[in-house]
């Protein structure tokens, strides 16, 4: 929540800013890959992905467009640079996202692509 934290690599805490997770959402317990570079505060790290089962990794969001009428939008996600994330209406807590909302969700592939869900 803060966009900030530390991941453990080796006994050390290691920095890590939320704008180094390229849209991945990192949670406690989270087995991660990352790169270490230097600033000027000291060492941080940098491209973090989170590594596991696909359906069970989450990402960070934009809406870029929501239909209420139609039920369906798009949101836009780092992980995700070449194309837009499906959202169904029921996949929305209130059923409804307005346009710039942050989001937190996981992804299904589907046929079309990638799509959001919980």
């Amino acid at each position: 929540h803060k966009g900030w934290g530390f991941i453990e690599c080796n006994g050390q805490d290691v920095f890590v800013n939320k704008k180094d997770c390229g849209g991945f959402c990192l949670a406690k317990g989270n087995a991660v890959q990352f790169g270490i570079a230097n600033g000027e505060k000291g060492d941080h790290a940098e491209n973090v992905t989170v590594v596991g089962p696909p359906e069970e990794v989450q990402y960070h969001g934009e809406i870029k467009s929501f239909n209420g009428n139609k039920g369906y939008g798009f949101i836009g996600c780092e992980a995700f640079p070449d194309q837009d994330v499906f959202v169904l209406r029921s996949e929305l807590q209130g059923g409804f996202a307005p346009q710039g909302g942050l989001c937190k969700f996981k992804v299904k592939h589907e046929e079309k692509g990638p799509a959001a869900c919980d």
